[in-house]
C-alpha cells in the first residue's frame, strides 16, 4: 500500500524503492522495436482494456484517477476483504524472471513467504529475480537464447536493443484476453488505469504487456521540510521564487551540510525537478503533428546555467559527481544533503528512512516570466509478458495469477503480497500498522519481488507516517491537476531502440559536465546538434509517423 518507478535510481532499500521514470526520449521500454514489425503504423489497433475501477476499502482521503491524485490511507485498514474468489493456479510450475532491487532471497525450501505465495496462487514459482545492476546483461543473454521464461518482467526503465521486436517474436499477443470488455474476466487487471496500458504501448497493433502500475507524478525535488520551513519556506507557497530558493540554499549550506545533492549515475537526477520549475516541456512537445525535443527548449539551457551557478556557489554536495544514487539517498536521509531530485514514488521509503526531520516533495519555485511545468510520469514501471509457446489455457492461468497479484489494497491478497503471513512476517503495531518481524525483514516482496510481476494501482500509505502521507496528498492536490503528459509515451521508435542508450549517455555526460563546470554552458547547443545528427532527428521522424497513424487512441 505504498507508492513506488530510470534503473540506476531504483537501488534504495525498502518496499517503496523507486526510480525516476525515464522519459522515452532517453530510455524507455515503450520506445523500441522495428519500424517494419513492432511499429503500429498501418495496423489494426486492438482496443485498450475497458477501465473498471475497483476499491476494496474506502480510503480516508479520496483520490482522482483522472488527474493522478492517489487514494490515501492515513491508517491501515482494520477489516480486509477478498480480492479473488479462489486460488488462480492449476498446480503447475511457472518459470518467472523479474528485476529486483533487493538482496538474494532465502532459498525456496526455507522461505516461508515464497511458500505462502505459491499456496495462495495455486502454482509453483521457479523464480529468477535479477539484480537491477545485472538486468541489462541478463536480458541480452535471454533475448539471444531460446530458453525463455514463461513470464518475463521488463522493468527498471531500461530500453533494450530491439526490445519490442523481441516481444513481438517471442511473447504472446494477449489482446483477445484483455482488449476491450474481455478484461472483465480479470477484474483486478481491469482496475489498472488506461494510461498505464498506453504507456506500455501496442506491438504491431496488439497488446502484449501487462503494466506494473505506478503513481502519475514524475520527478520531484525532495526537501528537508523541517529545515526549509525554518528558513521561511511554506509547503503551500506557490509564489516562492527562484531567488528565494537560492537564498534558502545559501542559508542551509554550512559546515558539512549542503543545500543540494545529485548523483553521478543519472543526468535526470541533476536537472529533472529544476527543469520543470523553469518551464521545460515533458521530454517532447507536440504541435500540429510535429515533435520537438525538450533539449531544444531555451528553458533547458537556462536550467543548466542556473544549476551551474549553484555549483559554483558551492551549494551542491561536493562529491555529487562521484556519488552513486543509493549513497546520495543516504546523505539526504541523514541530513547532510537538504534537497535532491528523485521519483515521487520514493515517498514511503523516504518517510521511513529520514532521521530527525520531515521529508516532503517541494512545490515549484517560480522563475521570472516562466510558468512552471509539472511532468506526468508514464504511469508504469515496466510490464510483464508471457511466452507465446504456451497454450491458451496456460496463458489464461498466468493472467489469473497476475489478476491475483493486482488485488487492491485492503484485500487479504494484497496484505499477503506486501507484508507476508501475519505472525510470521509481520505483526500489527499499536496503531494497527503491519510491522515486519526479523524474518519479515529478509523474507519479503523486495527480496522476492512478486509485485514486479504485477501489482495493484498504488495508493498513498506508509506506516507510522500519517502527517507525511497527508502532506503528500495535499501536494498531489496542488500538483496533479497541472500534470502534462509526454506525447511520445507508448510510441515506437526503431532508432531509439538501437541508439537510445548511447545518445542518452552522451547527453547525461553533457548535462553533468555543464552543471559541474567541466564544460561551458554554451557547449549545450553543440551537444543538442550531435544528439540530432546521431539519431535524434530519426527518433523525431519515427514518433511523428507513429502519431500520424493515431496509435495513441
Amino acid at each position: 500500500m505504498h507508492t513506488i518507478s530510470r534503473r540506476s535510481l531504483l537501488r534504495s532499500i525498502g518496499i517503496a524503492s523507486t526510480a525516476i521514470a525515464a522519459p522515452p526520449l532517453l530510455s524507455s521500454c515503450s520506445g523500441s522495436g522495428s519500424s517494419s514489425s513492432a511499429a503500429n503504423s498501418g495496423t489494426e489497433l486492438a482496443p485498450w482494456p475497458t477501465y473498471t475501477p475497483k476499491t476494496a476499502i474506502a480510503p480516508d482521503l479520496k483520490g482522482d484517477a483522472a488527474t493522478g491524485i492517489q487514494d490515501t490511507y492515513l491508517k491501515y485498514p482494520s477489516q480486509l476483504t477478498k480480492g479473488t474468489s479462489e486460488a488462480p493456479g492449476d498446480g503447475s510450475t511457472l518459470k518467472v524472471m523479474t528485476i529486483t532491487y533487493g538482496t538474494a532471497p532465502t532459498p525456496h525450501g526455507q522461505n516461508k513467504y515464497w511458500q505462502a505465495m505459491e499456496k495462495a496462487l495455486g502454482v509453483k514459482i521457479d523464480f529468477s529475480p535479477v539484480p537491477a545492476a545485472d538486468f541489462p546483461a541478463k536480458m541480452a543473454t535471454v533475448m539471444a537464447s531460446d530458453d525463455l521464461p514463461d513470464l518475463l518482467n521488463l522493468g527498471g526503465g531500461t530500453a533494450f536493443p530491439h526490445e519490442a521486436a523481441f516481444v513481438l517474436k517471442t511473447m504472446a499477443n494477449i489482446s483477445e484476453f484483455v482488449s476491450g470488455d474481455a478484461i472483465k474476466d480479470y477484474p483486478n487487471l481491469a482496475n489498472i488505469p488506461t494510461v498505464s496500458w498506453k504507456a506500455v504501448g501496442r506491438f504491431h497493433g496488439g497488446i502484449y504487456g501487462v503494466p506494473v502500475q505506478r503513481a502519475r507524478p514524475s520527478v520531484v525535488l525532495w526537501i528537508n521540510g523541517t529545515n526549509f520551513e525554518k528558513q521561511g519556506f511554506r509547503p503551500d507557497d506557490s509564489g516562492y521564487s527562484r531567488e528565494d530558493f537560492t537564498r534558502l540554499l545559501q542559508e542551509l549550506t554550512h559546515g558539512k551540510q549542503y543545500g543540494m545533492g545529485a548523483a553521478k549515475d543519472n543526468g535526470l537526477n541533476w536537472f529533472g525537478a529544476h527543469a520543470q520549475y523553469h518551464g521545460v516541456p515533458n521530454t517532447w512537445s507536440l504541435s500540429d503533428g510535429k515533435f520537438t525535443t525538450y533539449y531544444d527548449s531555451p528553458h533547458f539551457k537556462e536550467t543548466l546555467a542556473y544549476l551551474n551557478t549553484l555549483w559554483k556557489q558551492r551549494q551542491y554536495y561536493p562529491d555529487s559527481a562521484s556519488t552513486a544514487t543509493v549513497d546520495l539517498k543516504t546523505q539526504f536521509y541523514n541530513g547532510t544533503v537538504q534537497s535532491y531530485t528523485d521519483g515521487f514514488g520514493a515517498l514511503a521509503t523516504t518517510l521511513s528512512q529520514v532521521q530527525g526531520f520531515r521529508a516532503m516533495p517541494m512545490i515549484s519555485y517560480t522563475t521570472n516570466g516562466v510558468t512552471p511545468t509539472s511532468w506526468a510520469g508514464p504511469g508504469y514501471a515496466g510490464y510483464t509478458v508471457i511466452n507465446k509457446k504456451l497454450p491458451k489455457s496456460k496463458i489464461k492461468t498466468i493472467l489469473r495469477v497476475l489478476d491475483f497479484l493486482a488485488s487492491p489494497c485492503g484485500t487479504e491478497e494484497y496484505q499477503l503480497l506486501m507484508h507476508g503471513v501475519e505472525g510470521t512476517h509481520f505483526t500489527y503495531s499499536e496503531n494497527g500498522d503491519p510491522t515486519p518481524t526479523d524474518l519479515g525483514k529478509t523474507e519479503n516482496v523486495v527480496n522476492l519481488p512478486f509485485y514486479n510481476m504485477c501489482s495493484a494501482p498504488q495508493v498513498l500509505y506508509a506506516p507510522n507516517a500519517r502527517e507525511g502521507i497527508k502532506a503528500a496528498y495535499e501536494w498531489q492536490r496542488q500538483t496533479c491537476p497541472k500534470l502534462i503528459n509526454n506525447p511520445a509515451t507508448g510510441l515506437r521508435s526503431n532508432t531509439l531502440s538501437t541508439a537510445g542508450a548511447t545518445l542518452s549517455q552522451a547527453m547525461d555526460d553533457a548535462i553533468i559536465g555543464i552543471i559541474t563546470g567541466r564544460q561551458a554552458v554554451n557547449s549545450w547547443d553543440a551537444a543538442v546538434s550531435r544528439w540530432k545528427s546521431g539519431g535524434g532527428d530519426k527518433i523525431t521522424a519515427e514518433y511523428e509517423s507513429e502519431y500520424a497513424a493515431h496509435t495513441t487512441k
